[in-house]
């Protein structure tokens, strides 16, 4: 297990866990989001083979519409 920081909250995870794994265990959706790892922008392309490292900085962020 490793632990990430996921929206500044810490939590563990194995070392297996791809992007796309992590979006299922905390329920969040995966369209609408840009996934940032240590301030870098992740492309969606990439989320079912990128695996964290320990101490990953993770920022999700949620479109919303408004005017």
């Amino acid at each position: 297990m490793i632990k990430i920081s996921v929206n500044e909250t810490t939590m563990e995870v194995e070392e297996t866990t791809t992007i796309s794994k992590l979006l299922t265990k905390i329920k969040s959706p995966s369209n609408g989001i840009a996934f940032a790892i240590n301030n870098k922008i992740i492309a969606k392309e990439q989320w079912d083979s990128y695996y964290f490292n320990l101490n990953d900085n993770i920022l999700i962020i949620q479109a919303t519409q408004g005017g």
